[in-house]
């Protein structure tokens, strides 16, 4: 590119202008030569797509241990669930057997009652 440079003006407003000051300073080239290969993409595509594919390399190592622990609490959530419907069966196991000697209970007093002659019955004794 050598030979005649001829300048071209842009506006920008003040902001703009920080920011490219700035991403010119990061990359640590004038603002003129950082404008120049945002347009035509010269040196600043490799270097980019290296940390472009560190920062996947990256983001799929995450993404991959979130699977791995998504995987984990599914499998967590399982025998939450499984525990949960064990002591559902027991309670309802409990409560059954409950009420068989509550009735077993009342049959017994029924039987009790009848037997009782018609005076104890008649004076509560």
């Amino acid at each position: 590119m050598t030979g005649n440079r001829v300048q071209i003006i842009i506006r920008t407003t003040d902001t703009e202008r920080d920011q490219v000051k700035k991403l010119a300073q990061e990359k640590d080239v004038s603002m003129n030569q950082f404008i120049l290969d945002a347009i035509f993409d010269s040196t600043s595509d490799s270097s980019d797509s290296k940390s472009d594919i560190k920062m996947i390399e990256i983001l799929e190592g995450q993404l991959a241990k979130k699977d791995e622990q998504i995987e984990q609490m599914q499998k967590l959530l399982d025998q939450q669930q499984q525990l949960t419907l064990q002591t559902n069966q027991q309670i309802q196991h409990l409560q059954l057997e409950e009420t068989k000697e509550t009735e077993k209970k009342l049959e017994a007093f029924e039987e009790k009652e009848a037997k009782k002659g018609f005076f104890s019955r008649w004076f509560n004794s």
